[in-house]
Formats: C-alpha cells, sequence, structure tokens
C-alpha cells in the first residue's frame, strides 16, 4: 500500500479490487486508490488529482484534520451523488504517502446514523413543513401556483434557486415553466438528449444529485453561478409530466433531499391537479346522469307500453296496474323510501301482472267464480312473469318485485311462502296496494266490495300478512280521497274537541265547557292520547243539588262539585270514522242515546264533534243536489 515514489502513475480499475482506499500525500494529493474509490468518483483518470476534486463536499475542518493527521480518525461527508460516506483517516508512517483514506457508504435513511449527518435532521425537518407548504401552493392564485410551488421547493431544501420544467414525452423536450431567483434562464423548449442530468430524472425515473458542478455543468444553466445541484422528476398517474429542481445550497445535497423534494413534487402536482381533475368528473357525472335519466325514461315508457299490451289482454283489469304503482309510489314515499327505489317501486307496480300474459284469455275475463284448478293456473302469474323479463336487465329489483306481491309475512301467501323479511320492501308495499285497488275495483265475477271492505281485510291482516306501516298509510290515503266528496263526514263542518283530565273536578270541567262553549267534552287517560270517556252538560246539570237553597243544600252542593271526572263519566264514547257516509252518520246518531258522534281518523285519533245540526244541513244539501235544486248554504259547526 505504500510507495517510496511520488511519479504519477495509472490506476488500472480492473486490475484491483478491495475496500475503497486511496493514499494522500501532504498535499492531499491522492496518488494511489482502489478500483472501487475512483469508481465513486472518476474512474481512469490520471493520478494524482487533489482530493478535493473526488471529495468537493470535504469542508475546511475536515481537509485541516487531514493535512496535519497525528492519530487515526473518522469523519462523515456527501459524495458528489449525495451518497453518505463514512471516511476513516490513518496515518501511514510512509513520509511520501503519510495519509491512508478508507471510505464506506451508509444509508443516509438509517435513524441510528441521524446524528452522523449534518443534513438528515434538516431533511426531517423540511418534511413536517410539507402541509404547511402545500398549503400555501394551493391557497394562492392561479396564475402563482407554479411559482409558489419553485418557492416551496427552494424553502424546503435551503436553497438559492430553483425552477420547473414541463415534460414533453412526444418530443422528448423540457421547456421552463417557473423559475425562482434565476436569470437568463432558457424558456424555449430543447431536448432532454442534450443535458443527461435531465435526461437521467425523465429515463430513469429517479433524481439526479451533484455536488460539483465544475465536473458537469449544466447547460441551460449558462451564466448562473451553480455551486451544487439537485433535480427531480415530477410523476402524475404513472408518467413523468416535469422536472422540479434547486441549486446552490451551502450544504452538499443528499439523497434523503433527493427523496424529499421528489415526493413534494409528486403531492404538490396532484394537488394542483385535483381541481381540473373534480371538474371534469363532475362534467361526467352530468353526462353520465343525463345518460342515466334518459335511459329511464325510455324504460318507463317501455313498461309503460307493456301494462297497456296487458291490459288489453285483460279489460276487466283496465288501468289496473297503473292504479297499483300510483298508491304504492304514494306509500313507499311516505314509507321513507330513497328517490331510486321509488322509481323502481313505480315501474314494478306498472308491469306486476305481467304474467297474465301467459294466462289463457277466457280465465282472465270468466263472468264467474274460478274453480280450484282455474285459480291455481292464476296464480302461476307471478312465475311466469318473472320468467317473462328475466333476462332484462332493470337497476332495480323488478323480477323480485313481481315475483314477490302476493307473498305473505306470515307464509300464507304464493309462490313461495315467504316470510317477513325475505320478502322485498317493495313488494311488501305493492301488495297492500295491490289488495287495495282489487277489493275497490269491479271484477268480471263481482262488483267493487268498497272502503269498508278493504279496511276489514287489511286490518284484519295488518302486522301478520301486510305490513304494518304500509297498511296504516294506505287507509289514511283513501280515507282522505273519500273525504273529498259530499258524501263523507268529513266534507262537513265539526265542532272542536275538548279534552279534560281525569282527575279534574266536575267544577272544573263546567268551567272548561262554558268557556269554550261546548256541550261535550272527552276524558282523556294520563298519556293524553287515550280517550276513556267523555261528559255532557247535561251530566253536569244532573250532578247539582236540587232546587232548595238552604245552606245543607249549598254544602252538598260543594262537595258534588268536587267529585272527579272519572267517578262520573260515561265510558263508551259513541263514534265514527271521518270517511263514514252522511246516511251512516245519521243512523248511528239515531240509534245513539246522545246527540253527537265522536268523529275519529283511521288511526283512531280524534278529529271532531258531529251534532245534528251541520248533519241535517248536509243530509238536505245532498237531497237537494240529486233533485237538481240549489242547496242552501250550510251551517259552521
Amino acid at each position: 500500500m505504500t510507495s517510496t515514489s511520488t511519479a504519477p502513475i495509472k490506476v488500472d480499475v480492473l486490475g484491483i479490487s478491495g475496500l475503497q482506499w486511496a493514499l494522500l500525500d501532504a498535499d492531499l494529493k491522492v496518488h494511489q486508490a482502489s478500483a472501487e474509490f475512483l469508481a465513486n468518483f472518476a474512474a481512469n483518470q490520471d493520478l494524482p488529482l487533489p482530493l478535493h476534486q473526488l471529495l468537493p463536499t470535504l469542508n475546511a475542518d475536515q481537509q485541516m484534520s487531514l493535512r496535519y493527521l497525528q492519530q487515526r480518525t473518522q469523519f462523515q461527508c456527501v459524495s458528489v451523488q449525495g451518497k453518505g460516506l463514512h471516511c476513516i483517516a490513518a496515518p501511514t508512517g510512509n513520509a511520501h504517502l503519510p495519509i491512508c483514506l478508507s471510505l464506506m457508504a451508509f444509508d443516509l435513511d438509517n435513524r441510528w446514523l441521524m446524528e452522523l449527518h449534518p443534513n438528515y435532521n434538516h431533511a426531517l425537518y423540511s418534511s413536517d413543513q410539507w402541509i404547511a407548504h402545500l398549503e400555501t401552493v394551493i391557497k394562492s392564485a392561479p396564475e402563482e401556483t407554479l411559482n409558489q410551488l419553485v418557492s416551496r421547493a427552494v424553502h424546503i431544501t435551503q436553497s438559492q434557486d430553483g425552477y420547473l420544467m414541463h415534460y414533453n414525452s412526444g418530443k422528448r423536450a423540457l421547456s421552463l415553466t417557473a423559475r425562482h431567483r434565476i436569470r437568463n434562464l432558457e424558456s424555449e423548449p430543447f431536448s432532454i438528449d442534450t443535458c443527461p442530468s435531465l435526461a437521467i430524472c425523465v429515463d430513469e425515473s429517479s433524481a439526479y444529485i451533484c455536488n460539483d458542478l465544475d465536473s458537469e455543468p449544466l447547460p441551460f444553466l449558462t451564466g448562473q453561478s451553480v455551486r451544487n445541484h439537485l433535480s427531480v422528476p415530477v410523476t402524475y398517474r404513472g408518467a413523468i409530466v416535469g422536472v422540479v429542481g434547486v441549486f446552490n445550497r451551502d450544504k452538499p445535497y443528499t439523497e434523503v433531499d433527493a427523496k424529499s423534494l421528489m415526493v413534494y413534487g409528486t403531492i404538490i402536482w396532484h394537488a394542483i391537479q385535483l381541481p381540473k381533475t373534480l371538474k371534469v368528473v363532475a362534467e361526467q357525472s352530468r353526462v353520465i346522469r343525463q345518460q342515466k335519466q334518459q335511459l329511464n325514461h325510455s324504460l318507463v315508457q317501455l313498461v309503460g307500453a307493456i301494462a297497456d299490451a296487458l291490459e288489453v289482454n285483460d279489460p276487466y283489469t283496465a288501468g289496473h296496474q297503473r292504479s297499483v304503482a300510483k298508491l304504492a309510489h304514494r306509500i313507499g314515499r311516505r314509507m321513507g323510501l330513497t328517490h331510486h327505489q321509488l322509481e323502481g317501486l313505480k315501474l314494478g307496480g306498472l308491469i306486476h301482472d305481467i304474467g297474465k300474459l301467459a294466462i289463457p284469455t277466457q280465465l282472465l275475463t270468466k263472468p264467474s267464480r274460478l274453480t280450484d284448478e282455474e285459480f291455481d293456473l292464476i296464480k302461476t302469474h307471478s312465475e311466469r312473469g318473472a320468467e317473462i323479463i328475466k333476462d332484462v336487465e332493470f337497476p332495480w329489483p323488478i323480477r323480485d318485485m313481481i315475483l314477490q306481491h302476493h307473498e305473505r309475512l306470515d307464509g300464507s301467501g304464493y309462490p313461495y311462502g315467504l316470510k317477513e323479511s325475505q320478502i322485498l320492501i317493495e313488494s311488501q308495499i305493492l301488495a297492500v296496494a295491490d289488495v287495495s285497488d282489487s277489493i275497490l275495483s269491479h271484477r268480471p265475477y263481482r262488483p267493487a266490495l268498497g272502503f269498508d271492505k278493504l279496511k276489514e281485510v287489511l286490518m284484519q291482516g295488518r302486522g301478520t300478512e301486510f305490513n304494518s306501516e304500509a297498511v296504516d298509510i294506505c287507509l289514511e290515503f283513501l280515507c282522505e280521497e273519500r273525504t273529498q266528496s259530499v258524501d263523507c263526514i268529513d266534507a262537513i263542518p265539526l265542532g272542536k274537541v275538548l279534552t279534560l283530565d281525569l282527575d279534574a273536578t266536575l267544577a272544573q270541567a263546567e268551567e272548561k265547557m262554558n268557556r269554550a262553549d261546548l256541550s261535550v267534552a272527552l276524558v282523556m287517560d294520563e298519556d293524553g292520547h287515550t280517550v276513556r270517556g267523555y261528559i255532557t252538560s247535561a251530566m253536569l246539570t244532573f250532578w247539582h243539588s236540587p232546587l232548595l237553597d238552604t245552606a245543607a243544600e249549598r254544602t252538598l252542593d260543594r262537595e258534588l262539585q268536587h267529585r272527579k271526572l272519572h267517578q262520573v263519566m260515561k265510558h263508551e264514547v259513541p263514534s265514527i270514522e271521518r270517511c263514514a257516509s252522511l246516511e251512516n252518520a245519521s243512523t248511528q246518531l239515531q240509534a245513539s242515546h246522545e246527540h253527537f258522534l265522536l268523529v275519529t281518523g283511521v288511526n283512531g285519533n280524534p278529529v271532531g264533534i258531529l251534532t245534528w245540526p251541520p248533519l241535517a244541513q248536509a243530509l238536505q244539501d245532498k237531497l237537494a243536489n240529486n233533485q237538481g235544486l240549489t242547496p242552501t248554504t250550510s251551517p259552521t259547526a
């Protein structure tokens, strides 16, 4: 390893193997070195070479300690390419080549070497500042965004100058887009093949570090004072879209700086492109939504045509499917189904009986009762309907709606006897709407059965055969439709409902009834919702003392007036539903021992008080209408 000659020698790189070592003279010139040593710096160069030319990142203190080396010493530095080097210097005892320098590369990412590398802590600090820099770039004005990107990159790396170039992959050319403190930088596009350092960034998708530009000047930075340089590619959606570069830092650039800048550049580019991407996505979503609406509209028209074709085949059910679809849609909306579900429910209702196309017409139009065998054949229309549309791709479970609309919650339905959660919620709604329209419509073998029969059927199967919520909503809708006619109670004025507590006294009841000018009041349970009985003005009069006005009589009267309502009230309240006919109300009021009827809603809640005067007036107006006479004005309750 030693030499007694100071004459320059040619080092054969291929002929030497082993560690990275070099022998230095007192002036720190390399006279002999291993191939591995020179391969890291400048292979096949003539020796001697000044050490600072091979290791330009050595600071003045490190060079001074080598020059006056008296004992073994160690220190760390960074190579021209930004790699970490652990240096060991030892005296040789040779007067001509007194210093032996050996090198060992280490990974700057290893945290246990954090303190060995002077720039590592800075790199970590820079990483922690990314969020703040990202926010600065994103919030900047559109015309300043790219300049802010470069400015933040310079700040992160503690450099003095920086630039951003766009890459045209088709022309393999770069063009300046933004700069920081750079003058006279060529803005015209240039080929990356004229600049090997940037070609490395683009072709190898890797960073380029040069801590000694004297050996490789950058042609696009002519006229600039450049001490060191770091450039990294910017990647977007798997492709190189540009190059970010920084230069002129007091300390050498490292691989850690390169990773930090590369990640920063890629993240910030995605952030810059995000609004554009969102705008494109929004436009695509609008187009897709419009196309979907057009397709749905066409689908609705097609389904409507199929429903019309079915009604031609079965004239007695003309309009049945449309009525079921309309009622099911109203029920589903009140039950809180989504807009998408409601669209499917309406379409499912329009063709829920499509399987009847496969049923002989003579059975569908038979004017007499069906035999068991004929009814069994009719019952196959659910399965046949599902078979008809099995190859049609609907965005809704239309096939299940057709197949299940005759299923019942207790398993008594057909064709499969499904129970509760096995039945689609849309099918549960269709079942209620289908039964409702069937009962209220005429059939070849019978007339319409009417609302009272429908209520009886639905309430009997509520919670067992039919969905409870769907039944309640359906009856409420149908009742509201009936009350729009003058034949119903709800079409005439009703008296107000006065409610009293169970523990109220007779005196309190009389006071409230006189103040409200009402002759009847309801006595409510503790919950305030359940009617427990009623009390009238006649009952209050009955509990007053006799005519004698003695002191004893007045004392007895006061005692009677302190009785509680629950002690004297009547429990069976005469009531009638708001959708009942005027004739039914008249009949029931005549049969009652009271002068009033409590009118209730479908759910049993009190709606109003019906007395003889408004009822008689409504009956008189109805008779006048039937005879073509002008009705009199109905009095208010």
